[in-house]
């Protein structure tokens, strides 16, 4: 799955990615997939929430050596 943007967070922490990630889906379609990098460790519970009450649906979550790589599919609603 090729995302339209990416996100490249790391080094970022709570609330950078999430700010980072909201902007960045603006610019995408609805269904359009966006990848964010991230290494900040509330990550995962921090984008599982922000997806949840905005709509977007996690397609995937990898972590390797403490890096997460989320691809998003952007709600069709918003």
């Amino acid at each position: 799955m090729k995302p339209n943007v990416v996100v490249d967070a790391r080094g970022l922490f709570c609330p950078a990615p999430i700010v980072k990630t909201s902007e960045a889906i603006r610019v995408i379609d609805p269904g359009g997939i966006l990848e964010v990098i991230a290494d900040d460790p509330a990550i995962e519970l921090d984008m599982r929430a922000w997806c949840a009450s905005h709509g977007h649906k996690i397609q995937s979550v990898a972590v390797e050596g403490g890096v997460f790589r989320f691809l998003l599919k952007k709600s069709d609603a918003k």
